[in-house]
């Protein structure tokens, strides 16, 4: 075994993580599948409560495939990044037609199933299935940039190049499931981003950048830019009972396939055009609150405006037992007119 693999497993019999939901002997490899797709982007704490829920409305792969997209998109709201949960309900509907239900055993295979990069499909062989593979998640860039003081952001080619090169050198032949484990676990709860505790650190002895202390200084910062603001206005919609109207956005962009209010320019003139489309009758009740939402590229800050629609024949959906997929911002503001 190389200098990280022996160390790091016998501190892993000890104090990795054995416990998590979709952690079981033997693996189950949907749950396996479904963890690495919502580990992508998101914390472990933050996806326990929803792979618990995911689960117990979509027992197996079948369920899945069986279920409606807005039932998935249902689930997922508030995760974020929803294109996963589109190409979750794809792949399993891909699984149950050419394999049979069965998840995918070869590389190639997994590579090919939407959503699922290198490091995913490695990490699900791995685990579930005991195959040599390596993986390069979030967690794992930050241990081996700081173990061997890796130049550059991971988002340069030439980088994340060798930061390939490095994981499947110390990706062992034994233990292989394991060891996955074992390095993903180092990064979240010692090789942490800010104040790592390396005092604990099982090969902090070889770690570059504990010899020098500058582990902050890896990963390289990727060089900042500074986030754009754009606005828009959402249209509140509600007839005489205090119920709302809601439409189906596209699959493509920001909140894809989630139901959502409808949404035009911030401007008076725009404003004034889009209601008069959707309801000649109605009329602009209240001006809520201005509600800030961040994404990974840029601010969106969202003026709501709440608009009387008093004998709109077109469906409106009740405040109360709303079990459709919404965007967090949306669902903000309907639990403001409950």
């Amino acid at each position: 075994m190389n200098p990280i693999s022996k160390p790091l497993l016998k501190w892993f019999d000890q104090f990795g993580r054995k416990t998590l939901p979709w952690q079981s002997k033997p693996a189950n490899p949907y749950h396996v599948w479904l963890s690495e797709i919502m580990l992508q982007q998101t914390q472990v704490a933050t996806v326990i409560g929803y792979f618990n829920n995911f689960i117990q409305h979509f027992p197996t792969i079948e369920a899945l495939a069986d279920a409606s997209e807005d039932a998935v998109l249902a689930q997922w709201a508030g995760l974020g990044y929803y294109a996963r949960a589109r190409n979750l309900h794809t792949t399993a509907h891909l699984i149950m037609r050419q394999y049979q239900g069965n998840f995918p055993t070869e590389f190639k295979q997994v590579l090919d199933l939407p959503g699922v990069g290198e490091s995913t499909a490695g990490a699900i062989l791995s685990i579930s299935f005991h195959q040599n593979h390596a993986i390069l998640d979030g967690n794992v860039k930050r241990v081996l940039a700081r173990y061997h003081q890796v130049q550059g952001h991971y988002g340069q080619s030439a980088t994340l190049k060798q930061l390939w090169h490095l994981a499947k050198y110390h990706t062992p032949n034994q233990r292989n499931a394991e060891y996955t484990q074992a390095i993903m676990d180092l990064g979240a709860t010692l090789c942490t981003r800010s104040k790592p505790n390396c005092t604990r650190c099982p090969i902090q002895s070889q770690c570059l950048a504990q010899q020098t202390n500058t582990q902050d200084q890896y990963p390289n910062p990727k060089p900042k830019k500074n986030k754009p603001t754009r606005t828009t206005a959402m249209l509140i919609y509600q007839n005489t009972a205090g119920e709302i109207y809601l439409e189906k956005r596209p699959k493509k962009g920001i909140w894809g396939g989630l139901w959502s209010l409808v949404e035009c320019e911030n401007k008076e003139k725009t404003i004034l055009q889009t209601l008069k489309e959707f309801d000649p009758n109605a009329h602009i009740k209240a001006n809520l609150a201005v509600i800030k939402h961040s994404f990974t590229h840029y601010h969106l800050l969202i003026y709501p405006i709440l608009i009387h629609c008093p004998d709109n024949k077109q469906t409106f959906h009740p405040l109360e037992q709303l079990t459709l997929g919404l965007p967090a911002p949306v669902k903000t503001l309907i639990n403001r007119l409950k």
